[in-house]
């Protein structure tokens, strides 16, 4: 048990304050830009077209089960991960706890998602060429960025070092969430 603790306590703790501040900035970011694409995309919803027409021009959204419901569904779960990357990002830049397993499930839920549309955009371009639209294959880098995105993050916050440091009782001698506010 010593172990871990040691290995915690000779990695600086301004070199874990940067870390978190620099994904916090980058959650941040990430919130900003996914929020603004979503709302966009919620906002061409209104006009009364099918969603495959719409914004991201999702061909497959032809085929049953991902029509119309599915990619509504979708979209808002993934505002709701941009609001949640946001909101973690800030308060990463703190630093608070509670911070880091909000940016990780948000980046779990958002991967997820987006991998699913991604991988049956890609099949849907294989199988059915007739039904690719223009902004196809930006609704696919749009998707693949966006894991991308998550990808590092998730990468980061969930390195080893991290998810020791958070766990690490500051009672201990370990330095913890609460050291780093006093320190930082």
């Amino acid at each position: 048990m010593a172990s871990i603790f040691a290995r915690v306590q000779t990695f600086a703790v301004s070199h874990l304050v940067a870390l978190l501040r620099i994904a916090g900035a980058v959650a941040i970011a990430s919130g900003l830009v996914g929020g603004f694409v979503w709302l966009v995309a919620l906002a061409d919803r209104s006009d009364g077209d099918d969603l495959r027409w719409g914004f991201f021009h999702n061909p497959f959204m032809q085929f049953y089960p991902f029509n119309e419901p599915f990619l509504d569904v979708s979209m808002w779960v993934l505002l709701a991960c941009s609001a949640a990357a946001g909101l973690g990002g800030l308060v990463l830049l703190i630093p608070r706890r509670w911070g880091l397993p909000l940016v990780l499930w948000q980046a779990r839920i958002a991967m997820v998602t987006n991998v699913v549309i991604a991988v049956f955009i890609v099949a849907t371009m294989l199988s059915f060429p007739k039904y690719l639209l223009d902004g196809t294959g930006e609704a696919l880098a749009l998707r693949l960025g966006s894991v991308a995105v998550d990808l590092g993050l998730w990468a980061i916050l969930g390195s080893k070092v991290v998810t020791e440091f958070r766990d690490c009782p500051s009672g201990q001698g370990a330095r913890g969430f609460d050291v780093l506010i006093n320190e930082s």
